[in-house]
């Protein structure tokens, strides 16, 4: 990466956090919204903030192992009284100047042994690498809670069209019933009857209407697009397909690629590194430092000198500051130990969970679908019945009921199937990669 790179990343996320919010396409599909999402998403910029942290935290450590070099140069014009510095002469004052004294000269240091440098860079290397791991659990969290609110939209579309659909049916039970109360076959509270399952179904279509525009604005929002309802949602392969994994080859994979179970890892391997650069504190350290340049009176009247020198540092008592250390390092492990031993009980019970709901969830679609299809051979056979005088339209009103509950059991059962693999996707840690396509 070239010196102007880092920049050049932090401007483009300034520009990206301040830029005026994307107009939704009139026709929304999934991996749409969640490319939206994952550039506007503050969860995100949030992590990202935490990581560049984490990097410069990583920075900071790496530079206490490579050579430290600076320029220092002077020239005063000073007195001094060298009677003040213990110098005394007889039947002199001491004090001597005014005069010039000039130094310039180079500096280079180098640590050639401090083992507890060493373990705190590759901890603060760890942490970073955690940090990294972080961004891509953010991303999937990003990636689950668009697909929901995406398949709400979806179910309150579904919902909205199934409705009209139903009160088109029910509008003509009403036009034959009218039919045959005009030749005097059916009587007027026939007609009053199916007027009413039209009145009600309208009133249902346009409470679904107005629910499809709050599913829209709360998608939008998330989206951190500009709010607005003028787009529709159209994507059906939002309910994924597929059937359920075998549990204990996803519960292993799912372990193996979540981000946060590896962010969780990476965090107690810096743990134990800490540990290790706590109890590194007691070995020596051992470095070498070399100065040359010139030095005077003034740039023009010097000489060349030069130093060369090492020194060796061995703690011998510090008043348990060490000891003091080590223990909270070891606390510090402990905890990152628990934490990654309830990530891994999570995942699996995330994993189980989300099998189990699709398999659930491919039950009951395939239930709902028989019974749509029943619903509507009834609706058949009744209205045949009644056009055939048979019987009054209370049948067909009747049936018609159970169609409308058959196809709401339906829709409901396909936005349980698509968020059930919405959730599997995120157990295993693959949600962005399974609906950004």
């Amino acid at each position: 990466m070239t010196r102007f790179a880092v920049p050049l990343m932090l401007f483009v996320r300034t520009f990206v956090a301040f830029a005026d919010p994307p107009t939704l396409p009139s026709q929304l599909t999934l991996s749409q919204a969640l490319g939206i999402a994952l550039q506007n998403s503050p969860n995100i910029r949030t992590a990202m903030a935490q990581l560049d942290q984490a990097s410069g935290r990583y920075a900071q450590s790496k530079s206490a192992l490579l050579p430290q070099m600076y320029v220092h140069a002077r020239q005063d014009y000073l007195t001094v009284n060298l009677a003040g510095i213990g110098i005394l002469l007889p039947d002199e004052t001491g004090k001597l100047g005014p005069f010039a004294s000039m130094n310039a000269r180079v500096f280079l240091s180098q640590q050639l042994l401090n083992l507890a440098d060493v373990r705190a860079w590759q901890g603060a290397r760890s942490r970073e690498e955690s940090s990294r791991l972080l961004v891509e659990n953010a991303h999937e969290l990003v990636a689950l809670r668009v697909v929901a609110t995406y398949l709400e939209a979806l179910k309150a579309k579904a919902s909205r069209d199934t409705l009209e659909a139903q009160r088109k049916l029910a509008d003509g039970l009403y036009r034959l019933t009218r039919d045959r109360v005009n030749q005097g076959i059916s009587a007027e509270l026939d007609a009053n009857r199916a007027m009413q399952q039209v009145n009600s179904l309208l009133q249902q279509r346009q409470e679904a209407e107005q629910s499809y525009v709050e599913a829209k604005l709360s998608l939008a929002n998330l989206l951190g697009a500009r709010v607005t309802a003028d787009f529709d949602v159209s994507d059906e392969a939002a309910y994924g397909t597929g059937t359920p994994p075998d549990r204990d080859s996803t519960i292993k994979a799912a372990l193996a690629s979540r981000a946060d179970y590896r962010s969780a890892e990476a965090s107690v391997k810096a743990a134990e590194l800490q540990i290790r650069s706590a109890k590194a504190k007691r070995l020596p350290i051992i470095g070498v430092s070399v100065d040359d340049g010139q030095s005077g009176n003034t740039p023009v009247h010097n000489v060349n000198t030069y130093r060369v020198g090492g020194a060796i540092d061995f703690p011998i008592f510090t008043g348990g500051r060490i000891r003091g250390e080590i223990r909270e390092a070891v606390g510090a492990l402990r905890e990152a130990q628990a934490a990654l031993e309830a990530s891994r009980s999570q995942i699996e019970a995330d994993v189980q969970a989300a099998i189990s709901g699709v398999q659930w969830a491919l039950m009951e679609l395939e239930t709902s679908a028989g019974n749509v299809k029943l619903s509507r051979q009834e609706v058949d056979f009744t209205r045949a019945r009644f056009a055939q005088g048979i019987s009054d339209n209370t049948e067909v009103v009747n049936a018609q009921d159970r169609l409308e509950q058959a196809d709401d059991g339906h829709i409901r059962a396909q936005y349980n199937l698509g968020l059930a693999r919405a959730n599997l996707a995120r157990a295993t840690g693959a949600a962005e990669k399974t609906y950004r396509k």
